[in-house]
């Protein structure tokens, strides 16, 4: 296995699993975030190779990417035709690509150039922001396409008009690392938890609202939110003018080793997501997972993958999205009703096991992708075999 990145990380701190990646890592030069004379050399070079290589293909990969109904991208091209380069130095013949925007572009454009074959997984935000024929397009050209949930698969499904199969994979967590301990002693005060992008995706404001509805019937409550992003400064304002400073704390992103420590003091776990009106949206998070694995009674919204998730008064609650007054009730039921919430926790975790763990829905990817390079290396074979016979016949 190689890894190709197209970018260089902009952040120094990485999740812990990064670590245990042994694959090595390329980074292909690119003339972004910024300009790097050395960069543009190196990519240059890589298409004066491919060029010298094949005229004729290359001139058929460059009337493709003049030709394809999206915006130009010309360091797109430039990274494509480096990545084809390495493949061929490096005897690689299949691609994996992670999300079907730039990722699959650049991909799209390396198969072009160098006949490799490719696979993608494709994301939530991918399917729904992605102009329809741009994805079917991709699509078709690839051996497989691997989603995110059901709800995902069966779109994908409607609007392909290839035969290429399309596997549906949950994001699976580790479950060795979201294990309960027993709790020695309860909280004085419930504390209601929360983690996620502060952005208008993860719907803090109507969680704050809700908060702010509960502090008004005099239900006793502390809550905690954990992350960051845009929206931080705003829900901080949004705490200060609904007087709640007093029971509900924003917290910095924390290292997942910290966040398991607050999933072990909750009483409960929220994330009223919703899906803004650019349509953007998530999948199911991955903070809905380990909260569940960790016993927690878990609140969420009806959207998407979510509902594969979580069965409403089975192993959760789940309420209209954006609906303040229903998630407070939601809420208030799991904080006067404790046993009851302690029993969605322990079905949430066992439905975790059963469908979430990381290894199952990994094995679908490795499984794909394991038939895809046989049938490459059978095909391979066949040619190679073909070739010495017509050398033979002609000797």
């Amino acid at each position: 296995v190689q890894i190709f990145s197209l970018r260089h990380p902009l952040e120094q701190d990485t999740y812990p699993d990064m670590a245990k990646v042994k694959a090595p890592v390329t980074y292909l030069p690119s003339l972004l975030p910024t300009f790097n004379q050395d960069q543009e050399k190196e990519l240059i070079n890589a298409q004066v190779e491919l060029f010298e290589q094949n005229s004729e293909t290359y001139v058929q990969t460059l009337k493709l990417y003049l030709n394809r109904d999206q915006d130009q991208k010309y360091n797109e091209f430039l990274q494509g035709g480096c990545l084809a380069w390495k493949l061929q130095n490096l005897g690689i013949t299949h691609l994996h690509a992670h999300f079907a925007g730039l990722p699959a572009a650049t991909v799209e454009i390396a198969q072009a150039f160098s006949g490799v074959s490719y696979s993608m997984t494709v994301h939530t935000q991918d399917i729904y922001l992605s102009d329809k024929a741009l994805l079917d397009r991709r699509m078709a050209k690839a051996e497989f396409i691997v989603t995110c949930s059901e709800h995902n698969r069966q779109y994908l499904e409607r609007i392909s008009t290839s035969e290429t199969p399309i596997h549906m994979a949950y994001h699976g967590i580790d479950i060795n690392c979201f294990s309960p301990r027993p709790r020695t002693q309860s909280l004085d005060v419930p504390l209601i938890l929360s983690a996620g992008r502060l952005c208008e995706n993860s719907g803090f404001s109507y969680l704050l609202k809700a908060c702010h509805l509960l502090k008004q019937k005099d239900i006793s409550f502390n809550c905690k939110i954990i992350g960051d992003g845009p929206s931080k400064d705003f829900l901080q304002q949004q705490i200060n003018e609904l007087g709640l400073g007093e029971h509900v704390i924003l917290l910095d992103e924390l290292s997942q080793e910290q966040l398991i420590e607050y999933y072990q003091q909750a009483t409960l776990f929220v994330l009223p997501y919703l899906v803004n009106d650019n349509g953007e949206r998530d999948g199911i998070p991955s903070v809905l997972l380990e909260a569940m694995a960790m016993e927690l009674p878990v609140v969420s919204t009806h959207i998407l993958g979510i509902s594969e998730l979580i069965q409403s008064h089975y192993n959760g609650i789940l309420v209209t999205e954006k609906d303040s007054l229903s998630l407070a009730q939601a809420l208030e039921s799991l904080l006067i009703r404790l046993e009851f919430g302690k029993t969605l926790g322990k079905t949430s975790r066992l439905i975790v096991l059963d469908k979430f763990g990381l290894t199952s829905n990994v094995s679908v990817i490795k499984d794909s992708l394991l038939r895809a390079t046989e049938q490459l290396m059978g095909s391979y074979s066949q040619s190679h075999i073909l070739e010495n016979w017509l050398r033979l016949a002609a000797s």
